[in-house]
C-alpha cells in the first residue's frame, strides 16, 4: 500500500514539473521583425520601434536581429512596397522567420495653411502584418504639426513611442492575434460552391455567368492617403449571393491609409442581378480590384493665365526676336555708317 502511495505522489510531482514547461511552450514569445521604414529618416523611426519591442521582451515579444531582417528581406526580393497581396506578405513573413512584422512610411513635409501660413507636418503610417496569413493585422496613422520642422519630427517620435507603450495599442494587438493563433484549431470545412470570376472597377462584365451590376461605384480616396501621397491597388475577394446580397468580403491585397475600408464599404453598396447558369441563380466569388490614385488637388491645378503676364511674356519674346536698336552716338561712325543697317 505504501508503494502505491509513493508511486501516485511521484506521478503527481512529475505532472506538476511538466506543467510549467508545457505552459512555457504554449506561450512562446512572439517573434517580431521590423523592416526599415520608407520615407524621411525611416530607419531612425524603425529603430524606435525596435527599442520599444526590446523593452517589451518581458511581455512576450522577441525581436529578430535587424541585420538578419535586412538580409532576409533583401534575399526575398522585397523592394519596400506597402501594397502587398496576402500571398506576397505571407512569403515575406516566411523569409523573415517571424510571427509578425512591421512596415511603415514616414513623411516630413512643409504645407501651406490658411492665410498662406507655412507649417510642417510629420506623419507616419505603420503596418502590422501577420506572417502566417499575410493579413494586415493593423494600420495606424500618426500625424504631428508644428511651425518648426524639428519639433514636428520630435513630436511624431514621441507619439510613436507612446502608442507602442499603451496597453490598448500595438502590444495588445499583437498579443490578441497571437492568442487567437495559438487557440485556433485547424478544421476542414466544405468550400463554398462558387464560380470564380474577376471584376474590375473599369470592366464590369455582363454575361449569363456573372452578376449584372446595376451601378458602378468607385471608392473614395481618403484624407490619410492624400496626405501621404499614396497610389495603390486594393484587391477584394467578395461573395455575390444568389439572393442578390453581398456576402463575405475579404481583403487580399491591402494598402492601409483607410483605402481598404473604403474599398470594402463600396463593394457592399453594389446592386446586382445574381449570376445565372441554365436559368438557375448562382453564388459567385469574385475578385474586385480598385485602383487608387491621388486626385489633382485645387492647389496643383494650373492657374488661369493672367492677361498682364501674357502681355509681358509677349514683349519679352518680341525683344528677343527683334531687339530694340540703339542710336549711333559715335560721330565718326555716324558719318560712315547708316544706323538703319
Amino acid at each position: 500500500m505504501g508503494k502505491v502511495t509513493v508511486s501516485i505522489i511521484a506521478r503527481i510531482l512529475c505532472a506538476i514539473s511538466i506543467l510549467p514547461a508545457a505552459s512555457s511552450l504554449a506561450q512562446s514569445p512572439a517573434r517580431l521583425a521590423v523592416i526599415d521604414f520608407a520615407g524621411d529618416e525611416g530607419a531612425r523611426y524603425a529603430a524606435l520601434i525596435r527599442n520599444a519591442i526590446s523593452e517589451s521582451a518581458a511581455n512576450g515579444f522577441e525581436l529578430i536581429d535587424p541585420d538578419l531582417t535586412a538580409a532576409a528581406s533583401k534575399g526575398a526580393g522585397y523592394a519596400g512596397s506597402l501594397n502587398l497581396s496576402r500571398d506576397e506578405a505571407r512569403a515575406l513573413g516566411q523569409s523573415l522567420g517571424c510571427d509578425f512584422y512591421i512596415l511603415g512610411k514616414v513623411l516630413l513635409t512643409r504645407r501651406v495653411g490658411q492665410g498662406e501660413q507655412y507649417y510642417y507636418e510629420a506623419l507616419a503610417g505603420i503596418f502590422i502584418v501577420e506572417s502566417r496569413t499575410g493579413k494586415l493585422l493593423d494600420f495606424s496613422f500618426l500625424s504631428e504639426k508644428s511651425q518648426d520642422e524639428s519639433e514636428a519630427a520630435d513630436n511624431l517620435r514621441r507619439s510613436l513611442m507612446q502608442k507602442w507603450r499603451k496597453l490598448d495599442d500595438y502590444p495588445m494587438i499583437i498579443a490578441a492575434a497571437l492568442k487567437k493563433q495559438n487557440a485556433e484549431v485547424e478544421s476542414v470545412s466544405k468550400p463554398l460552391p462558387v464560380v470564380a470570376m474577376v471584376i474590375r472597377d473599369d470592366e464590369m462584365g455582363v454575361t449569363d455567368t456573372q452578376p449584372n451590376f446595376y451601378n458602378r461605384l468607385k471608392p473614395g480616396y481618403t484624407e490619410q492617403a492624400d496626405l501621404a501621397g499614396i497610389t495603390a491597388t486594393v484587391d477584394l475577394e467578395a461573395v455575390f449571393l444568389e439572393d442578390g446580397r453581398v456576402g463575405d468580403v475579404e481583403v487580399i491585397r491591402w494598402a492601409g491609409f483607410g483605402l481598404d475600408e473604403s474599398a470594402v464599404s463600396t463593394v457592399r453598396l453594389l446592386k446586382f442581378k445574381p449570376a445565372e447558369r441554365d436559368g438557375k441563380r448562382l453564388t459567385i466569388r469574385g475578385l474586385v480590384r480598385y485602383n487608387f490614385r491621388r486626385p489633382l488637388t485645387q492647389a496643383a491645378k494650373p492657374k488661369a493665365a493672367d492677361p498682364e503676364e501674357i502681355e509681358r511674356l509677349r514683349r519679352s519674346i518680341r525683344n528677343v526676336i527683334d531687339p530694340p536698336r540703339k542710336p549711333w552716338n559715335n560721330p565718326e561712325l555716324k558719318q560712315d555708317r547708316n544706323p538703319d543697317d
